[in-house]
Parts: C-alpha cells; structure tokens; sequence
C-alpha cells in the first residue's frame, strides 16, 4: 500500500500502559474508556472517500451486508434431513450433500455480491460539506487539491480481494472447493488507517492460511454423522428431546471453534495496528462490554466473535512477546 500524507504514529508507551490498566485488579471503567478512546481518536482526519478502480473505470461497488451469521448456514441446513427422513442411508447422504453444497453456494453467493477491484483510492479529509464531496467524487478522486484543504491520499492493490458497499466496518474469510474469497466492507477500507487496513487483512488472511473454513466443515460433516447414529440408535429409543438438546451442544460447540479460530488469525497477525483496528471496528460493543461485562459473558456463548476488549488484550500482549510488525 503507498500514500502520500504523514504515517501513523505510534504511541508504544501510552498503549503498554493501557495493557498495565487493563491487567490491574481494581478496574475503573470511565479511565479504561477514556483511555482506549485516546486510541481510537488518535487519527488526523475523519472524513474518507473511497475509489474503487476495476477495468480503467471509477466503479461502485455493489451494496451488501456482511453477517457472520452466514457461517452458521451449512450447519442449519443439516437439521432438516434427520428429522425429515427415516432411512439412515438416505440421512446420511442428503445431510453431507447439504452441507457440502451450502458451503459451495455461499462462496459463488458471496462473489456474485461483491467486485474485485484493479486498486482502491482513499482520501482523507475534515472537509465536511458532505453534498460537494458526494457530487464530485470523481473530480476530488482525479485532483484532491479542490478540496483546498489538508489530506491524505494513499492507493490500495488488493490481493484476493472483494470489495462491497456498506458503511459497516466489517470483513470476512470465505473457503471452498471452489476457491477463497476475502470480501471487504467500504466502510473498513474508510475507517482504517494504512497500517491498521493491512492488519486487518492480514487477520483474514490467517483465517486462511490455517484452512479455518475446511476444518470447521470438517467438524460440521463430523457432527451430522454421529448426530444421525445416535438419532437412530439411542435418541429415538429414549426421549426425542435429546434431539434438541444434541443440536444446542452442538451449535454451541460449533461458535466456540469459530471464536477459537479467531483468536488463531488474531496471532497471526498480532500488531499494535490490528489492536488499534478492533478498537475502531467494534467500538460501541467494546463499551458495553466494559460497562456491563455479565451481560457481556452472556451473550458471548451465541457470538460467533470473541469479546473485543479480551482480543486486543491478546493482540497487545502478543505485540510486546514478538514485536515483529
């Protein structure tokens, strides 16, 4: 990535000693957030326009919103065939194909939805007359000096990249047979800094890297094995509700390994600017977190996602062991 404009600079000390705050017994919540909000305020500009370049031309990219919610898909299809069918052979066979074929179809769903771009374009500004920036984007896109005032553009060549309309910061890793799809948010590529976008990235590229996508359908085709042997062979005999209570473990078992492949890809690419960049991701669930961490615990057994504030206690932690980036 190269940009023209002042690097981020960074501020080792002010973040080790939020480490230290984090890591102390006697938690004041109001310091921690007004100190973890130094952090996320810490950039010059909060206004970006984003160019997306694919072909020679300034294109838009298409409108979608990312859920990880999605992940969960292949595991929801293969309920139905074990409850609907009778025959453990037909069980077995319709349930595998489900998943396998839901997996496919949300790789080919994903890249229908989002665009490959030749390279991204980002200005950042304080210009806020947001009628003038939305009516000649291409022209600042062409010449930023119109603004007539401070910015910083830096141009983006993604790799393996898929990029979607959304205001949302958001990001996700997908795998198939098919191939490997990392799809992008417009709202990331506008919300992070250079440095804090690459972590990013290369917290998806990890997801990757490890075959997380192969292994939790691995798990999944597992699962729905044993789960139709014992439907056969004990639930039936015994109570259906175990039916239940099998599908609820195992979907419970199910977000754990998403969560714990999330902090695999964390480590993979733990810097101070992937710290920086949940921060700014997740900002407003991080404060909930803080200021009311039993509800927090709770919800945590259906999120998909690890707790932020818990994350970027790793990351930094992991950034002090192996200052590698």
């Amino acid at each position: 990535m190269s940009y023209g404009g002042r690097a981020i600079e960074e501020s080792p000390t002010e973040d080790k000693s939020i480490i230290n705050l984090l890591r102390s017994k006697k938690l004041d919540k109001v310091l921690i957030l007004t100190e973890l909000r130094k952090i996320v305020q810490r950039d010059k500009y909060n206004v970006a326009i984003v160019g997306v370049w694919s072909k020679g031309r300034l294109v838009e990219p298409r409108e979608f919103k990312i859920n990880p919610v999605v992940l969960l898909l292949p595991f929801i299809i293969s309920i139905p065939p074990t409850l609907i069918l009778h025959h453990l052979y037909f069980q077995m066979i319709s349930g595998i194909s489900a998943i396998i074929s839901s997996n496919i179809f949300i790789f080919f769903y994903l890249k229908n939805k989002c665009i490959i771009p030749d390279y991204i374009t980002i200005i950042k500004t304080n210009y806020n007359d947001f009628e003038f920036l939305r009516k000649n984007k291409e022209r600042i896109l062409a010449d930023p000096e119109i603004l007539g005032t401070e910015f910083e553009v830096y141009h983006f060549k993604p790799k393996n990249l898929c990029l979607v309309k959304d205001k949302a910061a958001n990001a996700m890793a997908y795998e198939s047979p098919m191939g490997r799809l990392i799809v992008v948010t417009t709202g990331l590529v506008a919300k992070l800094a250079p440095e804090e976008l690459e972590a990013a990235l290369r917290h998806e590229e990890g997801h990757i890297k490890y075959r997380h996508m192969y292994k939790l359908m691995a798990f999944l085709i597992s699962e729905y094995i044993l789960r139709v042997y014992l439907l056969n062979l004990v639930y039936t005999n015994i109570s259906f509700y175990l039916i239940g209570i099998h599908l609820l473990g195992a979907s419970l078992l199910y977000t754990s390994l998403v969560r714990l492949y999330e902090y695999e890809a964390d480590k993979y690419a733990a810097s101070p600017h992937l710290a920086r960049a949940l921060l700014k991701i997740d900002w407003n669930n991080m404060v909930d977190d803080v200021l009311h961490p039993i509800y927090s615990r709770l919800r945590f057994l259906v999120k998909t996602h690890p707790n932020t504030l818990d994350r970027v206690v790793r990351i930094w932690t992991l950034s002090e062991i192996s200052p590698k980036r």
